[in-house]
């Protein structure tokens, strides 16, 4: 698991998991309050292990009926949801400057 870079702190996997199913929300140390936002390429990781499976079950089960494809659908977006905080990468918020002093 991931720790913060600022005060070695480790975030707990519930974190990680709200952040995914939250439409990866930032994640706030809990010890010194530093964000981070997901990683691009963790967010492209985490929306094809997401997407790919559902897709690969819609297209080779298209002959079953709906309760029967939902089954496996569940079955594997619970799955890949339990192992991507542990895969997924953060990166330390950057702070925006504005250097037209709000002015458009």
């Amino acid at each position: 698991m991931q720790k913060c870079t600022e005060c070695q702190q480790p975030f707990k996997w519930s974190q990680f998991f709200l952040s995914l199913w939250l439409a990866f929300q930032p994640v706030k140390c809990r010890n010194c309050g530093t964000e981070y936002n997901v990683a691009n390429t963790s967010r492209l990781l985490a929306t094809l292990l997401l997407l790919v499976p559902v897709i690969y079950i819609f297209i080779f089960m298209q002959e079953l009926e709906l309760s029967e494809i939902l089954i496996p659908i569940v079955s594997v977006i619970a799955v890949i949801s339990v192992i991507l905080p542990f895969i997924m990468k953060y990166e330390k918020k950057k702070i925006e400057v504005d250097t037209n002093n709000g002015n458009r």
